[in-house]
Formats: structure tokens, C-alpha cells, sequence
């Protein structure tokens, strides 16, 4: 990486965290990106220029992660299912959503209606990317391949949530990624063995 490409991604970052930070004091709406300029120390137009939309400087990262679920696939190894190389992805990041400082980033959002439906175009750009890579790895149809990535992303989508939630609630630490870890992969197994198994756990428990 060149000098002019890394002073670029540095001062992105610096853009983006100032921001975060404003968006967990004050709220998203409360925020102007004015305001975020002028802490970061340089102008509405950088900001515009590294971000299109407000919503866009929070969600930062998401090229980032988009990025991620692609090369999980591609980069998998020769004897590792789609469905292994995914789950093993997600599963990793499960600490990170039971840190302490997630539940800053999670009531952003929960008190945000913007960021809530900027979240929907996210889930939405993620299922046609992984679409994509389906079925250019596979060599499936479009619809196998739509179908298959609704789900994995439902599934991404879902813990992300449920993440928020139970950080909001004070969750957090060693225990709650063991917990997080267990019901990702349980959610994991209902894909990989059909929904034929939902309920089984309820079955087993009444017998």
C-alpha cells in the first residue's frame, strides 16, 4: 500500500470514529455531519466525499464485511463445505458483539428508525452478493442460489440482533459469546440438516 493510499484510509478511520462517538453520546439524528467535521478536523466535503450518507459514516465497516463473506467462501479450504466456512466466519466474530462497547453501538441503532431501514438495504446488498458468489463457486442456479443466501444471511442478520439485544440488556463477556457461539450454532445446524430438526430440541426436552 502506497503512502497517499494509506493517508486516505487513515483519515476515513479517523472520520468514522469520530463520528461513532458523537452517534453514542448524542444519538444519530442529534448529530450533524458538521458537527462530525469539525472534530475530525476537516471538511463536510472530506466527509462527503469518504461517505455518500450519514447512514453510510455509521455503518463504516460494511464494504469491510461484505468483503469478509465473499473471501470466507472463495478462500475456503478444498475439503470445507460453503456452510462450515461461513458458520466458522460468523462464529468469530462473536466476541466482538459481546465486548462492552457494543452495547454503545447497538442502542445507536435500536433508538435509530434511519439506521434501522439503512440496516435493511444492508441485509439486502449482502443477500445479493453472497448470491452471486454462490453461484459462481457452485455453479448452481440463480434461484438455488438466491434461496441459499437469503437464509445465510437471515441467519447473519438475526444474531446481529439478537447480539443487540442482549447487549442492551447488560450481556456481555466471556459468557455471553459462549452463548451467542451456541445459538449461532444451532441455527447452523437447522441449515445444514433442514428444517426437519426444528422443534426436535422441544420434542427431546418434553420426552
Amino acid at each position: 500500500m502506497g503512502l497517499r493510499e494509506l493517508k486516505k484510509r487513515q483519515t476515513r478511520q479517523a472520520i468514522a470514529d469520530t463520528a461513532l462517538r458523537l452517534f453514542v453520546e448524542r444519538g444519530f439524528e442529534r448529530v450533524k455531519i458538521a458537527e462530525v467535521a469539525e472534530a475530525a478536523g476537516v471538511s463536510e466535503k472530506t466527509v462527503f466525499n469518504y461517505f455518500p450518507t450519514k447512514e453510510d459514516l455509521f455503518f463504516d465497516e460494511i464494504d469491510d464485511r461484505e468483503a469478509a463473506l465473499v473471501a470466507a467462501i472463495r478462500e475456503r479450504a478444498s475439503d470445507e463445505s460453503i456452510l462450515s466456512a461461513l458458520r466458522r466466519h460468523q462464529v468469530s466474530h462473536c466476541g466482538r458483539m459481546c465486548s462492552a462497547g457494543f452495547a454503545g453501538f447497538a442502542r445507536v441503532i435500536e433508538e435509530s428508525p434511519a439506521l434501522r431501514a439503512k440496516e435493511l438495504e444492508v441485509m439486502a446488498r449482502f443477500t445479493r452478493v453472497l448470491t452471486e458468489a454462490l453461484a459462481r463457486e457452485v455453479g448452481c442456479s440463480e434461484l438455488d442460489a438466491s434461496i441459499a443466501a437469503s437464509l445465510l444471511v437471515g441467519v447473519h442478520w438475526q444474531f446481529f440482533v439478537l447480539a443487540r439485544k442482549r447487549a442492551l440488556a447488560g450481556r456481555h463477556g466471556p459468557a455471553a459469546a459462549r452463548r451467542l457461539r451456541a445459538d449461532l450454532e444451532r441455527a447452523y445446524e437447522l441449515l445444514e440438516h433442514g428444517l426437519g430438526d426444528l422443534g426436535a430440541a422441544r420434542v427431546a426436552d418434553a420426552g
